[in-house]
């Protein structure tokens, strides 16, 4: 995994950011105790699906000052409004890390955006500083900075393959 120049929020945020750039990795990393609840796990996704409560009920067991990730919220955004209820009833008791691949789809599906209760921070492909050593602007600029292409080594075909892929 690459560093990242991000630092945690020390509150509740959306991390919008395309694919690939590491958000799940990253937040896997920094907030390893954290309550998780990845979406794109089907049986995450149905059991939410078919009762949207129970996210509130389950994080309204954790202890104060726990943080909650919700991974790919996009795919469920009613679970916003669980987090808004959860915030405003409970304002400093948890912090919720929100992933969401496209903030331009969040708004034209009109979801919650949790307006002054949650700030946002993005992720984009890895920038020179955060490669550090491994930084190769010719690499760079044929292949782009998305973690996975950065990492792959077996070569320039390899790279294209991760690429296409994507």
């Amino acid at each position: 995994m690459f560093p990242r120049d991000l630092a945690l929020p020390g509150r509740s945020f959306f991390l919008f950011g395309p694919r690939g750039t590491g958000k799940t990795t990253w937040l896997r990393t920094v907030l390893p105790d954290a309550h998780w609840v990845d979406l794109l796990l089907d049986r995450e996704l149905v059991r939410l699906t078919r009762d949207p409560g129970r996210f509130g009920e389950e994080v309204e067991a954790l202890p104060p000052g726990r943080w909650v990730v919700v991974d790919e919220v996009q795919r469920l955004p009613a679970l916003l409004d669980q987090v808004q209820h959860l915030l405003v009833r409970y304002p400093p008791r948890w912090r919720f890390a929100l992933t969401w691949s496209s903030a331009r789809r969040l708004k034209r599906e009109q979801a919650n955006l949790l307006a002054g209760r949650v700030i946002n921070r993005r992720f984009f492909p890895l920038t020179a500083s955060e490669l550090g050593d491994a930084f190769d602007l010719e690499a760079v600029l044929r292949f782009g900075a998305l973690p996975g292409v950065q990492a792959e080594t077996g070569g320039d075909a390899a790279r294209v393959d991760v690429l296409e892929a994507y």
